[in-house]
């Protein structure tokens, strides 16, 4: 099965092997954003991502970040990864967008940092900063919105 809708980045490498307690850890991160932990699977599929094909969100090594990166997509927490897939892949299916277009990840981002629960000031700002750079790297410039600038800017 391909994991076709992904949170993408320079993460940790999607080969780690989640242990038992990351698993655990993780599952508290999914409680405390309010999700359905019943569709997260771990250490299943190529990538951490929602699966169109079975409906399940596949968690890998790639879900943890990469600290020694400056891009918002590497840095924000496993929490904010987890709200991406969920409320911004699995609350949208069937998504009118292709897997990996870039208004579909555009969205995760975007929503994710305005609608999921119990995310830090700087994951919601690394979430929104992440839906901006998804367009322009489809080759779109967007100026920041005003919920976009209240987020990342705080006003």
């Amino acid at each position: 099965m391909i994991d076709n809708r992904k949170a993408g980045g320079l993460r940790t490498s999607p080969f780690t092997i989640l242990t038992n307690n990351d698993i655990q850890r993780l599952l508290c991160e999914i409680k405390a954003i309010d999700a359905d932990s019943n569709i997260f699977l771990f250490n299943i599929g190529l990538r951490t991502g929602y699966n169109d094909e079975t409906g399940y969100i596949n968690i890998r090594g790639d879900v943890m970040p990469d600290e020694k990166s400056t891009h918002p997509r590497d840095i924000m927490s496993e929490r904010a990864v987890l709200a991406h897939e969920y409320y911004g892949h699995y609350k949208f299916v069937p998504s009118k967008f292709e897997a990996g277009d870039w208004r579909d990840e555009f969205r995760a981002s975007y929503i994710a940092a305005i609608k999921s629960p119990n995310l830090s000031k700087n994951d919601r700002c690394y979430l929104m900063l992440d839906a901006y750079e998804r367009a322009k790297e489809g080759g779109h410039i967007i100026e920041y919105n005003k919920k976009a600038r209240e987020i990342i800017y705080g006003r």
